[in-house]
C-alpha cells in the first residue's frame, strides 16, 4: 500500500477528499518520516484525529511506530522502535563563539519526536493475499 493509498483509505472513512487542493503536500511527504503533524495538515483533521489515524495504521500494520530523540540544534541524534531502544547518551553538535564541538547529552534530557513510517513488508504481503 502505497502512502496515497494509506491516505485514501482514511479519507474514505472519513467522507472528505484529502486530494483536493493538496497534491503538493502529498508528493513532498517521506513514507520514511510521517510526522502526526503532516498528516494532521495533510487530512485537515485535529491532531487527536491525526494520532487516532496512524495508531489504527500501526495496528492494522500499515505503519511502523518510531521514535527519535532531538538535539537542543533541533537536529535528529538517534532514531529507534520505542524509546528503550535508543541509547543512553548522544553527541550533538553545538556552537560556541563560531567554533563547533561534540557534546553528549543523556537521551532522557532531551525532546523525543514519534514519527510512523510505511511498512512496505506488510503492504507487499496484503497486496498479495
Amino acid at each position: 500500500m502505497s502512502l496515497r493509498q494509506f491516505l485514501s483509505a482514511i479519507a474514505e472513512k472519513l467522507h472528505i477528499d484529502p486530494f483536493s487542493g493538496k497534491e503538493d503536500a502529498i508528493a513532498k511527504l517521506d513514507p520514511k518520516k510521517i510526522y502526526l503533524e503532516n498528516v494532521r495538515s495533510v487530512l485537515g483533521v485535529s491532531t487527536f484525529q491525526a494520532k487516532l489515524y496512524c495508531e489504527t495504521a500501526v495496528r492494522r500494520g500499515f505503519l511502523r511506530k518510531r521514535v527519535e530523540v532531538v538535539c537542543p540544534d533541533g537536529s535528529v541524534a538517534a532514531s529507534a522502535g520505542d524509546e528503550d531502544e535508543l541509547p543512553n547518551v548522544v553527541k550533538c553538535w553545538q556552537e560556541d563563539g563560531g567554533e563547533f564541538t561534540q557534546v553528549e547529552y543523556a537521551t532522557r534530557d532531551l525532546r523525543k519526536v514519534s514519527f510512523y513510517q510505511m511498512n512496505y513488508d506488510a503492504s507487499a504481503s496484503r497486496a498479495h493475499a
